[in-house]
């Protein structure tokens, strides 16, 4: 199997925490600093009381930033159960689906080919599976190995890796904006039960918005996770036959 070099590795790591980790974060970040700013300058124009105006400003960037500090290596996590488990479960799950007899990104025979190379190469004989659909259990779990596989012998392309950071990218950013909304509800809890907070009655739209707007991510995470798990394909059955590739 090829290695990567530590420098390149170093390398892609940065990369790989500023695009799928950082950048979600920070516009998870700022969706709630946006909000305590348009509270503060509400509040200034209807009280003139600068005091109260940041207090609102101030309590809600601060909750913010703390967020983000503790959530920058968690949307990872919290991706794995939505979008990971609720939607890319073993009938959608882009890298797995493709081994699937009822997916069309590849041709029966592009398949079969596919599946003798696994065989070759690691000994995961995924072709005398009859059902080979995500109901056989037994099927699923030797394309979840194989997978796993194909994922760590491809792991040197550099564009297979850029695919990656994109998928990656709004992946976490979908997690993000989950976290977003818990967030702005948890405010429309407050305004209704303990404080009247400024233009609190529509914060409940502002949070069905950011709901919409991370079911237009998925869709977007969806696709990229398709053309990322083709990309790892494609690499597996253009690497050469040299024995130092796997």
């Amino acid at each position: 199997m090829r290695q990567i070099d530590k420098d390149t590795q170093e390398k892609r790591d940065r990369r790989y925490n500023d695009w799928a980790r950082k950048k979600p974060a920070l516009i998870f970040m700022a969706i709630p600093v946006l909000i305590g700013v348009a509270m503060g300058i509400y509040d200034f124009m209807d009280t003139e009381m600068w005091g109260q105006a940041f207090v609102c400003l101030f309590s809600i960037s601060s909750i913010s930033a703390a967020l983000f500090f503790l959530l920058r290596f968690s949307f990872r996590d919290i991706s794995k159960y939505y979008p990971g488990k609720i939607l890319f479960c073993d009938r959608l799950k882009p890298t797995t689906r493709i081994l699937y007899s009822t997916d069309d990104t590849y041709s029966e025979e592009q398949k079969a080919a596919i599946r003798k190379k696994i065989l070759a190469k690691k000994s995961i004989d995924l072709q005398k599976y009859k059902n080979k659909t995500y109901q056989n259990k037994k099927y699923v779990k030797r394309v979840d190995e194989a997978v796993a596989w194909l994922l760590d012998v491809t792991r040197f392309d550099d564009i297979l890796f850029e695919y990656n950071c994109i998928f990656g990218f709004w992946r976490n950013l979908t997690g993000a904006l989950l976290v977003d909304a818990l967030l702005i509800f948890g405010l429309v809890a407050v305004n209704k039960w303990w404080y009247t907070l400024p233009f609190g009655s529509i914060l409940i739209w502002i949070g069905i918005a950011v709901i919409l707007l991370s079911v237009i991510t998925t869709l977007i995470a969806y696709s990229n996770g398709c053309i990322f798990a083709k990309k790892v394909y494609d690499v597996f059955m253009n690497l050469d036959d040299d024995k130092n590739n796997y």
